[in-house]
């Protein structure tokens, strides 16, 4: 089960739906009818005692669903008493996550692949990160959030989960999802560099707009798709953040200056390696594979104990060799 939100007459109406699989498809169907006030169906009994009206629980009855009152308060969380929320917190967590493991097993849940367009959702929602280009090699496992869920409950889950986002974050979310990184503007533009970019991006838009296997068992559309809308208005009404002057001054101003300071145990050990090899650091590490051979073979004839030489003073000789050799692999 989950929460849908619908506009009826410009207000936000409430249902509670439920997503079930169907000739090969997840689809979803209405349960209850919560109204504008999902609220008015709660009762309380003085405490931190409350239970939900019997017309929702004799609605999920007869639709052959199995009531449990952590998926209503799960469902219902946001429209209970402040005092009620903090009992739940404190009791168990796990009650607020908004979508919970599906209680389907494989064999009943149809077999889809997740479309990209959601997973770059739900991977710029979940970690934040504005570079996609290797979505494909994360594991099915992260995204395992979106199975067994029909197209509207995805829908539902992905509306509650961007009012989250900031109105600074909006614009780069769009930017994302709709990988308008790969716009190339034309060589002998008749449209300025806004305009080629507006209409790349409602290309794209028009482009999911259309997608049969995006809307599966949805109506053909008949303009633009209420589900699309907001991401319309994301693009052409939030700006991307910018750095002031002052901001950049003071970040470039910080690169310039930033110097690194080993701690105390390296600069000895660079120190004692300049020395031993005769040479600066800066040099010893710039001096190319086989002028550092002929150096450490001339020097280890210095100090090999056969010769009479430092048996520590020869280890430590080799060591660094080692290390040079290494980074220069």
């Amino acid at each position: 089960m989950y929460l849908a939100r619908i506009k009826k007459q410009g207000k936000t109406h409430y249902l509670i739906r439920h997503s079930y699989p169907e000739g090969g498809r997840m689809k979803s169907r209405d349960l209850f009818d919560l109204g504008s006030d999902p609220s008015r169906h709660i009762v309380y009994v003085g405490g931190n005692g409350y239970y939900y009206d019997e017309a929702v629980l004799d609605a999920l009855e007869s639709a052959g669903i199995a009531v449990d009152s952590d998926d209503l308060d799960r469902i219902l969380f946001d429209f209970l008493e402040p005092h009620i929320q903090r009992v739940i917190i404190g009791f168990d967590r796990s009650r607020r996550q908004t979508h919970p493991p599906a209680a389907l097993t494989s064999s009943q849940t149809p077999s889809q692949p997740i479309h990209l367009f959601d997973k770059r959702r739900y991977h710029y929602l979940r970690f934040g990160h504005s570079e996609q280009r290797h979505i494909h090699r994360v594991p099915e496992k992260v995204f395992r959030p979106l199975h067994a869920k029909s197209r509207d409950e995805l829908e539902q889950y992905f509306l509650a989960e961007e009012r989250a986002l900031r109105n600074h974050q909006r614009a780069l979310y769009v930017s994302v999802i709709f990988e308008l990184k790969r716009f190339a503007p034309e060589e002998s533009p008749d449209r300025s560099l806004l305009e080629q970019m507006d209409a790349f991006f409602t290309s794209r838009l028009c482009r999911l707009n259309a997608d049969p296997g995006f809307w599966e068992d949805a109506a053909e559309p008949n303009g633009l798709r209420e589900d699309l809308v907001k991401y319309a208005i994301m693009y052409f009404d939030y700006q991307a953040p910018h750095a002031s002057p002052w901001q950049a001054y003071v970040e470039d101003f910080i690169r310039r200056h930033r110097v690194y300071h080993p701690p105390r145990s390296v600069q000895i050990k660079i120190e004692e390696a300049g020395r031993l090899f005769g040479m600066p650091w800066k040099e010893l590490k710039t001096i190319d594979q086989a002028s550092l051979t002929r150096l450490y073979r001339k020097l280890a004839l210095k100090f090999h104990p056969d010769q009479g030489g430092d048996p520590e003073v020869f280890r430590k000789l080799s060591d660094y060799y080692q290390v040079l050799s290494k980074k220069r692999r």
